[in-house]
């Protein structure tokens, strides 16, 4: 069809809106929730979901923007901590099963 572009002719645009996390930046988050249609939601491995991580979804689910879950600083389980397989399993399972609770 000559109305319809080809998969190849479509275009997207991402802006990547870096916004910390830390309570000082509460307004920036807010204005960046406000821009997106999606976020990636970036919990360190370690520390895990915090009091601002409940903050930061409340906001981005109130502007109904969608959640990606990344868990980063997984090596540092292995390599610092020295937790086997098994706990480092464990370990992000706690993190994903948080997050859920915080969305839910």
């Amino acid at each position: 069809d000559k109305g319809q572009p080809l998969e190849d002719d479509l275009k997207y645009i991402v802006n990547l809106i870096d916004s910390p996390g830390h309570v000082d930046f509460c307004s920036e988050v807010s204005s960046a929730a406000r821009l997106a249609d999606g976020a990636l939601l970036v919990v360190d491995a370690i520390e895990g979901v915090c009091v601002q991580t409940h903050a930061v979804v409340r906001q981005a689910l109130s502007e109904r923007v969608k959640l990606c879950l990344v868990i980063n600083k997984i090596d540092r389980l292995i390599g610092e901590l020295k937790f086997s397989p098994i706990e480092a399993y464990a370990r992000l399972v706690t993190i994903v099963h948080d997050v859920s609770n915080v969305v839910s």
